[in-house]
Order: C-alpha cells, then structure tokens, then sequence
C-alpha cells in the first residue's frame, strides 16, 4: 500500500483516523525527527535553556533575531518608504547634510526627522556623520543610485493596500485589487482595450526596475553569439539598449502592444538606436511574431500569466518562429537558494494579490516548454537568482 502523499507528509493535509493506510502509521525516520524537534524548540523550558548556556546562547539569540524580522518587517519596510517618499536618501547622495537641513528640506519636524534617521541608521541605509550629520550607509547608497529600487518601493503603496487582509486574500481570491487594475493587459484583454496611459504607468515602472536586471542576465550570457535578437513584450526597450550597449553589432528587435511600441521608439531614438531597430506591434498570445531573430527574449513575461495564457503564448511562438531559435525565459523563479526562495515569497503573493501569475521553478518552466513542443530546455543560473534565472530552449 502507498505510503503518505507529499502534501501529507508536508503537514498540509490532516487525513482522518479511518482513511489512513499502515504505513502512515510509520512515518519516515526524518519526519518523526522534525516533530521532536519541533516539541523540543515549542517548550518555553527548552528555549530558556538555550538562552542561559554559553555555548547555545548565539542560537537563541539568531533565532529570536529572525523571527523578529518575520513579526516586526512591515515597520522595517515602511521606514524605507518613508525614506523614499520623503527623498532622504537621494538628497543625501554623494554629500553630508544635517537634521535641521533634511527637516527644513522634506517639510518634517526635527524631532520627528531626528526619530526618522535614527530607525534608518539601525536598517543600514543612513549614518551618523560629524555632529548632527548623516551619510548614506551601503543599503541606502543602492537605493539612492538605483531608480528602480525607488520605484519600486513607491510602488508598494499599491501592494500594501492588496495585503491589509491578507487572510481574505488567501481565503477568497482578488477580486478587485489594486495590483489587477493596475496590471490590467494580464487578464487577456484585448490590446485595443489598453490605451496608453495603463501602458506609460506599467511601461515606466519596468523601465526603473530594469537595469539591475538587465546587468544580471548580460551577466550570465554571451549575446554576442547572435546576429539579432528580439524581445518579446520588451516594453520600452530598456533590456534592448542595455544590450545594445554590451554588444554594437547587435540587432534590435521588439514586440509589444501599439501603445507600448511608440514609448520604445521614442526611447530608443533618445539612445541613437533607431537605426539599429525594428518594433513590431501586436499581441504576444494571438499575433504572428517576426521570425527574423537568433534569439527571442521573454523577460518578466511568463511570470505574470497562468499556466494556460503561458501555453498560449509559447504555442503562438513555436508557430511564428523557424526552426533553431533560440527562446530565452528570464524571471525571478523559486529554487534552493536563499535569493531564489525570497523571490518566491515575495512574487507569489504579488501575484496573488494582481489575481494573475505564478512564480515557477525552473522545472516548472521546462516543462510548459516541452508541451509547447520546443526543445532542449535547460537552466543558466545567473550572479543573481533573486533577480533572475535563465532558460534557455530552441523551436
């Protein structure tokens, strides 16, 4: 007889007494080891012990600091955005200012900036400087010399709104979220329904968040093995310039909505890549895609569709592409490592709460690959897999 299910094992399901076969009777050695374990550490008795002994005192301690940061991080989080919003961190770049001038200059009281720098100093994001005086410390200085960060925490406004009721989130499903109006062309609506101004807030915000990404898939591939490639709801082409930058010979070519096409042609003519591209308008899922590149990049686009509009959009693909391109998935996707495993925490509940998307693993990718009939799918890791990992398939 079959022993217990994953899910059962795991602990997520609680099957009753009549249903369970004999060997659930014997779980395995290591789970039987997770349960004592977890009755040692669930005993106030055992954890003060941990606490008094010298040589288990920096265990106790760790742990404690760690599930402070699970109970406690949303005010963590909204120190940030208070630094953000109120422009701290830029104005702090590259120079020293005092509380009085950062009071005077955000509009704030000085005993309340005072409060304010003093928590961001414990984040690591400013520090004391002379008297009375604040640098930026290495958190902040990425923040303040990365637009993306910026935008992105701006951004959670929407987020934390989506995430007041977490347990009707999970209980219920989005309905009517912040995340789903602003991620409207997720749904599968027709491209007519997506004027341009949907298109110029989301298309601006993959715009800030893009460069850190784009140096971390440059990173982990040799581009210059192609003649031309072509992204795929490439937004702006902000990934396309990158790219542009590494490799002069490169070709440029990109696909997205009508609207979104005329904000990457005038970003690209500000870059001086006019030249050097080719925009091509249409919906992704349903329209014919050029079949004219090497490789054709999906960055942060499967993520935000479920499993069926992704079968959709990799079917539309094999049929528009000739046989040998190359496809390349790039995404934030679940895994083993501690970046990959944050992605994943956090991408889920985005995702959840836009009503539309799922982070995947790469396996998980492979595998919507497979169906769609491309081949030899298999995983680049890149120097940063909370950013992104890379699969790579051919038509």
């Amino acid at each position: 007889m079959s022993g217990p299910t994953d899910q059962e094992a795991d602990g997520t399901t609680a099957p009753s007494a009549a249903s369970r076969s004999p060997d659930d009777w014997h779980p395995p050695f290591r789970l039987r080891l997770r349960q004592w374990r977890n009755r040692l550490i669930g005993s106030p008795g055992f954890r003060s012990r941990l606490q008094r002994f010298h040589g288990t005192r920096w265990l106790a301690r760790r742990k404690s600091n760690d599930l402070f940061w699970l109970t406690a991080g949303f005010v963590f989080s909204q120190v940030l955005s208070a630094c953000v919003s109120l422009r701290i961190l830029e104005k702090l770049r590259d120079t020293r200012l005092t509380t009085a001038t950062l009071a005077d200059g955000c509009g704030v009281p000085l005993d309340r900036m005072r409060l304010l720098l003093e928590q961001a100093e414990r984040l690591g994001l400013v520090m004391p400087a002379g008297r009375d005086g604040w640098i930026l410390d290495d958190a902040g200085t990425v923040v303040a010399s990365d637009p993306g960060l910026a935008a992105m925490v701006e951004h959670h406004a929407l987020f934390y709104r989506d995430l007041e009721k977490p347990a009707e989130l999970f209980a219920s499903g989005p309905t009517d979220t912040e995340l789903r109006r602003y991620w409207a062309y997720t749904h599968g609506q027709e491209t007519a329904a997506v004027g341009s101004d949907v298109a110029h807030s989301y298309s601006q915000l993959m715009r800030h968040s893009q460069s850190m990404l784009a140096e971390c898939i440059l990173a982990a591939h040799d581009f210059g093995h192609y003649d031309t490639i072509l992204d795929v709801g490439g937004g702006d082409g902000s990934f396309l310039a990158a790219a542009a930058t590494v490799y002069p010979a490169l070709r440029l070519h990109l696909f997205d909505l009508p609207p979104v096409i005329e904000l990457a042609r005038a970003n690209l003519a500000d870059r001086k890549l006019a030249d050097r591209a080719e925009l091509h308008s249409g919906d992704f899922a349903n329209d014919t895609v050029p079949d004219s590149a090497d490789c054709v990049c999906l960055i942060r686009v499967l993520c935000d569709h479920d499993d069926a509009r992704v079968l959709q959009i990799l079917a539309n693909l094999r049929r528009s592409l000739k046989r040998g391109t190359r496809i390349m998935i790039a995404e934030a996707m679940a895994g083993r490592s501690e970046g990959a495993q944050l992605a994943a925490v956090y991408f889920s509940l985005y995702f959840l709460a836009m009503g539309s998307g799922r982070c995947r693993t790469d396996t998980q990718i492979k595998e919507l690959l497979d169906a769609a009939g491309f081949r030899r799918p298999h995983t680049v890791a890149t120097p940063n897999p909370l950013l992104a990992t890379l699969v790579f398939a051919e038509r």
